[in-house]
């Protein structure tokens, strides 16, 4: 965890407790009036708890939400915002600027301009980072009737796997909330991505090639295979690999050609799966994947 500058909300009762008057805060510009009633100040010296991979647009969705509890304190985050906070993979765009929250309290009325709220019998919350969000096994199920089966899959990796502060779940936990369901809009969709997601993945971009190569045709491939590599010495764990044909596949993000340590890291571990005989096929976003496509079902053909 980190600790990051950023506004705390405040009420207008809470105003004078800080030195501020009303008429101060609807004249001067260093304040801002998030909903009725609830102004943050624009040049804070406060900090607040947050995951290491925060931003600065995860830093604006706590900040409202949190402006909210201060109006209802019976609310949680859903929806996009909760899969924002959490910090699971949503697709482009859809992170849009609307703050999505939830309550079980059927008859409330909490509407507010640029709020979206949900009712939620039966509503499970989970405390990240001091914020109430939605359990993740519910927000599954949420989500599924508005992303595509690859997008749910990616999401699901992400909730079980260790990257953004987790496991924030199961996989046993996600099929149990699915299975004890009556009604789910878009079952189809939650199901199909139960059975596609896979424990100890690493990115979003890990699951989107493993998802390109079944659709494509080509055997599942095995996550992180264990490859004993007595060269350096060290056990290597390639991203993706078919460990019959002695074919290892490595994602390459942006970092890996910036940074000159992770560049040199790349080529030691080139050279010592190469030294076992193994073929590493690298991929980027840049890839010309139909070349990529008939270039490893020769090496596997041959394997």
């Amino acid at each position: 965890m980190q600790f990051i500058t950023a506004p705390v909300p405040f009420t207008r009762h809470q105003a004078p407790s800080l030195g501020l008057t009303l008429y101060r805060l609807k004249t001067d510009p260093r304040y801002r009036k998030l909903y009725h009633g609830v102004w943050v100040d624009t040049q804070p010296a406060t900090e607040v708890i947050a995951p290491l991979w925060a931003d600065h647009e995860w830093a604006l969705k706590q900040m409202h939400l949190r402006a909210l509890l201060r109006l209802y304190d019976d609310v949680a985050a859903c929806n996009v915002t909760a899969a924002r906070l959490y910090g699971l993979p949503l697709p482009p765009g859809m992170d849009e600027g609307r703050i999505h929250v939830t309550t079980s309290s059927l008859n409330a009325s909490k509407s507010r301009r640029g709020v979206v709220v949900h009712r939620y019998g039966g509503l499970r919350v989970s405390s990240f980072f001091e914020l109430p969000l939605i359990s993740v096994p519910q927000l599954f199920i949420e989500l599924a009737p508005i992303v595509t089966v690859d997008q749910l899959t990616a999401i699901g990796d992400a909730a079980i796997g260790r990257w953004t502060n987790g496991p924030l779940t199961s996989l046993s936990a996600l099929r149990g909330e699915v299975a004890a369901r009556d009604r789910i809009r878009d079952r189809r969709t939650a199901e199909q991505a139960l059975d596609l997601i896979r424990e100890d993945v690493d990115s979003p971009r890990e699951t989107w090639l493993r998802l390109w190569l079944i659709r494509h045709g080509f055997p599942e491939p095995v996550i992180h295979p264990e490859i004993d590599c007595p060269v350096i010495p060290a056990v290597l764990h390639p991203d993706l690999g078919y460990p019959e044909s002695k074919v290892a596949i490595e994602y390459e993000g942006d970092h890996h050609r910036r940074s000159d340590d992770q560049f040199a890291a790349d080529n030691q571990r080139l050279e010592a799966l190469t030294a076992e005989g193994w073929t590493v096929l690298r991929v980027s976003k840049r890839t010309n994947m139909t070349q990529f496509g008939r270039l490893l079902r020769s090496h596997l053909a041959s394997g």
